[in-house]
C-alpha cells in the first residue's frame, strides 16, 4: 500500500522507525480488509494503529520540547484531531454504523503521509538549523 522511504525521513532515528511501524500496521490493517477478515480481527487492527499512533505522537511532541520547536501547539492539535477522527471511525465500525472501508484506510495512509511531509517536516527542517547553529 504505502512504503516508507528517505523521502519520509525526520532525520531521527527513532522517530523514523516509528513512521516505518505506523506504515506497517496501516498496510496489515489494509490486508486485512483486502482479504476479508472478520470484524473482530479488524477492530483488533485498528485499536493496534490507534495506539501505536498515540504513543508515537507523545514521543514526537516530546522530541519537539527537547528542540523548543516553535510549532509543537498546532501540531499537537493535529495529533488529538487525527487521534479523535480514527476514534470515531472506529466507534462507528463497532457499533454497526458503517463498514470497514478502503476510504478510511485511504483517509488514515493520505492523513500520515500529508502529516509527515508537510508537518513534521518543519520540525525537522528547524532542528537541522538550529543543530547547524550550534
Amino acid at each position: 500500500m504505502i512504503q516508507w522511504s528517505v523521502n519520509y525521513s525526520v532525520k531521527n532515528e527513532q522517530l523514523d522507525q516509528e513512521h516505518q511501524t505506523l506504515f506497517a500496521a496501516l498496510d496489515k490493517f489494509y490486508e486485512g480488509l483486502k482479504s476479508g477478515e472478520g470484524k473482530q480481527s479488524l477492530v483488533q487492527l485498528m485499536h493496534e494503529l490507534i495506539d501505536y499512533a498515540k504513543g508515537h505522537f507523545s514521543n514526537e511532541e516530546a522530541f519537539m520540547k527537547r528542540i523548543e520547536f516553535p510549532g509543537l501547539a498546532s501540531h499537537s492539535i493535529e495529533h488529538q484531531s487525527f487521534v479523535k477522527q480514527v476514534n470515531d471511525f472506529l466507534m462507528r465500525y463497532e457499533a454497526g454504523e458503517i463498514p470497514a472501508s478502503y476510504e478510511i484506510t485511504h483517509f488514515i495512509m493520505d492523513w500520515i503521509t500529508r502529516h509527515i511531509k508537510r508537518e513534521d517536516m518543519q520540525y525537522a527542517k528547524w532542528y537541522l538549523q538550529r543543530a547547524g547553529r550550534m
